[in-house]
Protein backbone atom coordinates (compact mmCIF):
# COMPACT_ATOMS: atom_id res chain seq x y z
CA UNK A 1 0.00 0.00 0.00
CA UNK A 2 2.78 2.48 0.95
CA UNK A 3 4.56 1.73 -2.34
CA UNK A 4 1.20 2.16 -4.34
CA UNK A 5 0.98 5.76 -2.68
CA UNK A 6 4.33 6.92 -2.98
CA UNK A 7 4.19 5.82 -6.90
CA UNK A 8 1.04 7.69 -7.34
CA UNK A 9 2.85 10.69 -5.22
CA UNK A 10 5.96 10.45 -7.92
CA UNK A 11 2.96 11.04 -10.54
CA UNK A 12 1.55 13.43 -9.07
CA UNK A 13 4.61 15.45 -8.67
CA UNK A 14 5.46 14.70 -12.81
CA UNK A 15 2.42 15.52 -13.71
CA UNK A 16 2.45 19.15 -12.01
CA UNK A 17 6.13 19.90 -12.98
CA UNK A 18 5.24 19.10 -16.17
CA UNK A 19 3.31 22.37 -16.48
CA UNK A 20 6.59 24.02 -14.59
CA UNK A 21 8.58 27.37 -16.22
CA UNK A 22 11.20 27.40 -13.49
CA UNK A 23 14.01 25.59 -12.74
CA UNK A 24 14.33 22.19 -10.31
CA UNK A 25 17.50 20.81 -9.09
CA UNK A 26 17.58 17.30 -7.25
CA UNK A 27 19.76 17.12 -4.47
CA UNK A 28 20.56 13.60 -4.00
CA UNK A 29 21.71 12.80 0.25
CA UNK A 30 23.89 9.35 0.44
CA UNK A 31 22.78 6.36 2.37
CA UNK A 32 19.87 4.91 2.83
CA UNK A 33 17.83 2.73 5.24
CA UNK A 34 20.90 -0.25 4.89
CA UNK A 35 23.74 2.70 4.26
CA UNK A 36 24.14 4.80 7.75
CA UNK A 37 27.49 5.37 6.67
CA UNK A 38 29.96 5.89 10.19
CA UNK A 39 29.43 8.01 13.19
CA UNK A 40 30.05 11.85 12.85
CA UNK A 41 29.21 12.73 16.66
CA UNK A 42 26.01 11.41 17.87
CA UNK A 43 25.02 10.75 14.36
CA UNK A 44 25.95 9.31 11.31
CA UNK A 45 26.67 10.30 7.36
CA UNK A 46 23.30 9.17 6.07
CA UNK A 47 21.50 11.67 8.87
CA UNK A 48 23.95 14.60 8.29
CA UNK A 49 23.68 14.15 4.79
CA UNK A 50 19.94 14.65 5.05
CA UNK A 51 19.98 17.61 6.81
CA UNK A 52 22.21 19.39 4.43
CA UNK A 53 20.49 18.96 1.83
CA UNK A 54 17.13 19.98 2.93
CA UNK A 55 18.98 22.59 4.13
CA UNK A 56 20.38 23.34 0.48
CA UNK A 57 17.01 22.79 -0.90
CA UNK A 58 15.74 25.89 1.44
CA UNK A 59 17.99 27.97 0.28
CA UNK A 60 18.14 27.89 -2.99
CA UNK A 61 14.67 28.89 -3.06
CA UNK A 62 15.07 31.60 -0.32
CA UNK A 63 17.76 32.94 -2.22
CA UNK A 64 17.17 32.12 -6.02
CA UNK A 65 13.60 30.75 -5.97
CA UNK A 66 14.63 27.27 -7.48
CA UNK A 67 12.71 24.74 -6.67
CA UNK A 68 14.21 21.81 -5.31
CA UNK A 69 13.29 18.02 -4.60
CA UNK A 70 15.16 15.57 -2.84
CA UNK A 71 15.88 12.04 -4.00
CA UNK A 72 14.41 10.05 -0.90
CA UNK A 73 12.80 10.03 2.22
CA UNK A 74 14.18 9.04 5.45
CA UNK A 75 14.82 5.63 6.00
CA UNK A 76 13.59 4.79 2.37
CA UNK A 77 15.56 1.79 0.80
CA UNK A 78 16.79 3.25 -3.10
CA UNK A 79 17.69 0.99 -5.78
CA UNK A 80 20.79 1.34 -8.17
CA UNK A 81 19.71 3.91 -10.96
CA UNK A 82 16.52 4.80 -9.06
CA UNK A 83 17.59 8.00 -8.41
CA UNK A 84 18.90 8.49 -12.09
CA UNK A 85 15.56 7.45 -13.73
CA UNK A 86 13.73 10.19 -10.96
CA UNK A 87 16.03 12.93 -12.39
CA UNK A 88 14.75 11.91 -15.88
CA UNK A 89 11.44 11.25 -15.71
CA UNK A 90 10.99 14.92 -13.73
CA UNK A 91 13.69 16.33 -16.31
CA UNK A 92 15.87 18.34 -13.98
CA UNK A 93 17.94 21.17 -15.01
CA UNK A 94 20.79 20.26 -12.26
CA UNK A 95 21.53 17.36 -10.43
CA UNK A 96 23.81 17.11 -7.00
CA UNK A 97 25.11 14.44 -5.41
CA UNK A 98 25.72 15.09 -1.75
CA UNK A 99 27.94 13.00 0.24
CA UNK A 100 28.82 14.01 3.94
CA UNK A 101 32.07 11.98 5.86
CA UNK A 102 33.33 12.45 9.13
CA UNK A 103 37.88 13.52 9.67
CA UNK A 104 39.84 14.62 12.56
CA UNK A 105 40.80 18.11 11.08
CA UNK A 106 39.30 21.02 12.37
CA UNK A 107 39.15 22.36 9.18
CA UNK A 108 36.06 21.52 6.72
CA UNK A 109 37.02 20.17 3.52
CA UNK A 110 34.63 20.29 -0.19
CA UNK A 111 35.84 17.93 -2.56
CA UNK A 112 34.19 18.26 -5.93
CA UNK A 113 33.53 15.19 -8.86
CA UNK A 114 31.84 14.66 -12.33
CA UNK A 115 31.59 11.39 -13.48
CA UNK A 116 34.07 10.52 -16.40
CA UNK A 117 35.33 6.92 -17.56
CA UNK A 118 37.72 8.34 -20.41
CA UNK A 119 38.35 11.65 -20.47
CA UNK A 120 39.38 10.91 -24.65
CA UNK A 121 36.05 9.12 -25.27
CA UNK A 122 33.71 10.99 -22.41
CA UNK A 123 34.45 14.63 -23.91
CA UNK A 124 34.62 14.05 -27.87
CA UNK A 125 32.71 15.68 -30.34
CA UNK A 126 29.43 14.11 -30.96
CA UNK A 127 26.01 14.51 -32.32
CA UNK A 128 22.92 12.63 -30.20
CA UNK A 129 19.91 12.19 -32.02
CA UNK A 130 16.97 13.08 -28.38
CA UNK A 131 14.99 9.79 -30.09
CA UNK A 132 18.02 7.60 -30.15
CA UNK A 133 18.85 4.87 -27.11
CA UNK A 134 21.60 5.67 -25.38
CA UNK A 135 23.08 3.56 -22.77
CA UNK A 136 22.80 4.02 -18.81
CA UNK A 137 26.94 4.62 -19.42
CA UNK A 138 26.60 7.27 -21.79
CA UNK A 139 24.10 9.55 -20.11
CA UNK A 140 26.02 12.05 -19.15
CA UNK A 141 28.04 12.70 -22.67
CA UNK A 142 24.20 14.83 -23.14
CA UNK A 143 25.53 17.87 -20.96
CA UNK A 144 28.95 16.89 -19.87
CA UNK A 145 30.06 20.71 -21.30
CA UNK A 146 27.75 22.27 -19.45
CA UNK A 147 28.62 19.90 -16.08
CA UNK A 148 32.45 20.68 -16.68
CA UNK A 149 31.06 24.54 -16.80
CA UNK A 150 28.73 24.32 -13.65
CA UNK A 151 31.86 22.49 -11.91
CA UNK A 152 34.33 25.51 -12.72
CA UNK A 153 31.70 28.11 -11.76
CA UNK A 154 31.79 26.58 -8.07
CA UNK A 155 35.46 25.95 -8.12
CA UNK A 156 35.90 29.97 -8.78
CA UNK A 157 33.30 31.03 -5.83
CA UNK A 158 35.08 28.66 -3.16
CA UNK A 159 38.18 29.03 -4.48
CA UNK A 160 38.07 32.78 -3.16
CA UNK A 161 40.50 34.18 -0.77
CA UNK A 162 38.06 34.93 1.94
CA UNK A 163 36.90 31.09 2.17
CA UNK A 164 40.53 29.97 2.80
CA UNK A 165 40.52 30.31 6.68
CA UNK A 166 37.11 28.39 6.74
CA UNK A 167 36.88 25.22 4.77
CA UNK A 168 39.74 23.71 2.15
CA UNK A 169 38.25 22.89 -1.35
CA UNK A 170 39.90 20.57 -4.04
CA UNK A 171 38.22 19.55 -7.66
CA UNK A 172 36.80 19.60 -9.89
CA UNK A 173 38.25 15.71 -10.33
CA UNK A 174 36.52 13.72 -13.09
CA UNK A 175 36.09 9.98 -11.85
CA UNK A 176 33.53 7.38 -12.63
CA UNK A 177 31.61 8.13 -9.40
CA UNK A 178 28.34 5.50 -9.14
CA UNK A 179 25.93 8.36 -7.49
CA UNK A 180 26.08 9.64 -11.06
CA UNK A 181 25.61 7.05 -13.37
CA UNK A 182 22.66 7.35 -15.80
CA UNK A 183 21.93 11.00 -14.54
CA UNK A 184 21.21 12.59 -17.98
CA UNK A 185 21.25 16.44 -17.01
CA UNK A 186 24.00 18.58 -15.89
CA UNK A 187 25.47 16.62 -12.72
CA UNK A 188 28.02 17.26 -10.12
CA UNK A 189 29.10 15.22 -6.69
CA UNK A 190 29.91 17.68 -3.56
CA UNK A 191 31.82 15.51 -1.12
CA UNK A 192 31.91 17.44 2.50
CA UNK A 193 34.73 16.31 5.30
CA UNK A 194 33.73 17.38 9.04
CA UNK A 195 34.53 17.39 12.22
CA UNK A 196 31.34 17.59 14.13
CA UNK A 197 27.48 16.66 13.25
CA UNK A 198 26.97 20.44 13.64
CA UNK A 199 29.49 21.95 10.97
CA UNK A 200 28.12 21.54 7.68
CA UNK A 201 25.61 24.93 8.67
CA UNK A 202 28.86 26.90 8.21
CA UNK A 203 28.99 25.44 4.61
CA UNK A 204 25.69 25.84 3.92
CA UNK A 205 25.69 29.78 2.36
CA UNK A 206 29.45 29.43 0.24
CA UNK A 207 27.89 26.08 -1.73
CA UNK A 208 24.61 28.25 -2.15
CA UNK A 209 26.49 31.35 -3.48
CA UNK A 210 28.54 29.19 -5.52
CA UNK A 211 25.47 28.01 -7.21
CA UNK A 212 24.32 31.38 -8.44
CA UNK A 213 24.85 30.54 -11.98
CA UNK A 214 21.40 28.21 -11.86
CA UNK A 215 19.91 31.56 -11.60
CA UNK A 216 22.01 33.58 -14.52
Amino acid sequence: MFKFCKFTFFLLIISFLGLRSELLVMIDPAGDANKTGRKIGDSFERTVAFKMAGALKKKLHDYYGIRGVLTRYPGEEIEYLQNASFAGRLNVDFYLSLHVFGHELVKPTILLYNLVYNPMVDFALRSVSPGKFIPVQQAHFFNIKKTLFYGRCIKNHLTQEHYIKNFDFYGVFGIPIKSLVGVIAPALAIEVGISNEDQWENLINPIIESLSFLSW
